[in-house]
């Protein structure tokens, strides 16, 4: 090799590996039979996978039986990109995972011991490795579980898939419940006031006023005719009757223009009554599960060819830089001796 120059640039590569072909492929046989005996020692992990499609975010009331539906959202239609991403982020809860954890004792399974030092980071940290969502490219929700044991992984896959569904539908009936709540108890104070107001106006009915508008027309008409025959008996009468409109007439309209008032309220909310009662009892599916998952029946994980493959490439990478390193610090030893 001539002076001055590194290694680098002064040996043909082949050459190089061909004076140190025997250490390159000692070291890389080792490298192989090591990656193998490491391959062979990790514990397989089988995958199950769910897919899903969210609902289309619509009020089954509104959808059923509002006239103010506009046909936009349909409970049988797909959703869209806003509603995967919520279903997304509601499989990341706690909520979900809490019961998740709770039902497959998920401690014990991944063998993490009870007085362990922070337990719950590395069960989440396990859960994080083992159990992933995400959106495919047409907007459906992946679920895939590995785990070494495959039916393991198909039940929790089915599980979180039940487990989304469920908390969904426990959020929307608990919203939907206070509605309902709250219609209700207006609607029922309303009726009560419309009862109460037909009872008094049923008092004043048996007083003799039934139709304010008609009856004083009727009662000045006949006034004028018995004074006009001069009857007495007839007067005194019409003049009771009179003083009774006089007395109670006021309210009688009041009360009349209030449950007109009251019962056309009474029309409108008796709907959204309705359409409260029909979210907060409904139970309708909030997910569509268009694939549920199955006992894999093949390992998923590890890939022990790559494993081996990486292995080897790496030792055989391993042994010619060090190689390399040493030719060239052998180099140098040889110029300063010279």
């Amino acid at each position: 090799m001539k002076q001055g120059r590194s290694p680098f640039e002064s040996f043909d590569f082949f050459l190089f590996l061909w004076k140190y072909r025997k250490p390159v492929i000692l070291v890389t046989v080792a490298g192989m039979i090591l990656s193998v005996m490491i391959s062979l020692l990790i514990k397989p992990r089988y995958a199950a996978e769910v897919i899903l499609y969210p609902t289309a975010s619509a009020s089954v009331s509104k959808t059923l039986i509002s006239n103010q539906w506009t046909g936009k959202n349909d409970i049988l239609a797909f959703g869209e990109e806003e509603e995967t991403e919520r279903l997304l982020q509601i499989l990341q809860s706690d909520k979900i995972r809490n019961r998740l954890v709770k039902k497959f004792n998920l401690y014990e399974h991944y063998q993490i011991k009870p007085d362990a030092k922070y337990r719950k980071t590395l069960l989440n940290n396990k859960i994080k490795k083992n159990v992933r969502f995400r959106k495919t490219e047409y907007m459906a929700v992946r679920i895939r579980v590995l785990d070494t044991d495959p039916v393991v992984a198909a039940n929790m896959a089915n599980t979180i898939a039940a487990l989304l569904d469920s908390t969904i539908a426990s959020l929307q009936r608990e919203k939907a419940r206070k509605a309902f709540l709250l219609v209700q108890e207006e609607y029922l104070a309303m009726e009560k006031e419309v009862e109460q107001i037909k009872d008094s106006l049923s008092v004043l009915g048996r007083l003799g006023i039934y139709d304010l508008t008609a009856q004083g027309m009727g009662i000045s008409e006949a006034y004028a005719e018995a004074v006009r025959r001069n009857d007495q008996a007839a007067i005194r009468k019409l003049e009771s009757q009179m003083k009774i409109l006089g007395r109670y007439g006021g309210n009688f309209r009041t009360l009349r223009e209030r449950l007109t008032y009251l019962v056309e309220r009474l029309s409108n909310l008796r709907v959204k009554y309705s359409e409260a009662k029909i979210d907060a009892e409904q139970d309708l599916p909030n997910v569509y599960i268009i694939n549920n998952a199955e006992v894999p029946d093949k390992k998923a994980l590890p890939k022990r060819s790559l494993i081996v493959m990486a292995g080897t490439l790496s030792a055989f990478l391993f042994a010619v830089v060090a190689l390399m390193i040493l030719e060239a610090f052998r180099m140098k030893l040889s110029r300063r001796e010279t």
